[in-house]
């Protein structure tokens, strides 16, 4: 299975988080602001493309209080965990939100099959089923998100990549 064992030991900037990346998938470059600027704390990762030619991605980030992105934790599962009015496409589904736990402590948990399009700033452009999975765990001075994203038909066999990210994952703020 792609990216189920484990590669990269990673901290964050500022010391927010550890975890061990998986082993054959890469960090994105960051864009816009820097992480002290926006308050966003974190790395993007990309696999292997898969055989439609696009690749899962997997996003481990600390919005700091006062981030330029959310208020709180709440707020981003308010905002991800059910369709935006009219933004939605047909067959778009979300899991309820659920308890869950990680590094011992208590966090949301939820699931998307939306569709995506394939290919960006096209005029005629297809759509394909995606699995996305967040992960929200409330920290004293902000939050955390870890998201896995992948094309749906290959969602689940990549999955062990994620799971394993999540289960090294280690909090070091409160």
């Amino acid at each position: 299975m792609p990216g189920a064992k484990a590669g990269e030991k990673y901290i964050a900037e500022g010391k927010y988080f550890k975890c061990v990346l998986p082993k054959g998938w890469k960090k994105a470059g960051s864009m816009g602001q820097a992480a002290s600027e926006k308050k966003v704390y974190g790395v993007d990762l990309t696999g292997p493309p898969g055989a439609d030619g696009i690749a899962p991605s997997i996003s481990v980030k600390y919005y700091g209080r006062g981030n330029t992105l959310f208020k709180s934790a709440a707020e981003f599962v308010r905002i991800h965990s059910r369709p935006i009015p009219g933004l939605g496409l047909p067959g778009d589904t979300y899991s309820s939100v659920t308890s869950v736990k990680i590094a011992g402590r208590a966090a949301s948990g939820f699931d998307r099959r939306k569709s995506d399009f394939t290919k960006s700033r096209l005029v005629k452009n297809e759509t394909i089923a995606v699995f996305e999975r967040y992960i929200v765990l409330p920290a004293r001075e902000g939050f955390f998100v870890l998201n896995y994203y992948c094309v749906y038909s290959e969602a689940k066999a990549r999955l062990p990549a994620f799971e394993n990210l999540v289960s090294s994952f280690e909090p070091l703020v409160n």
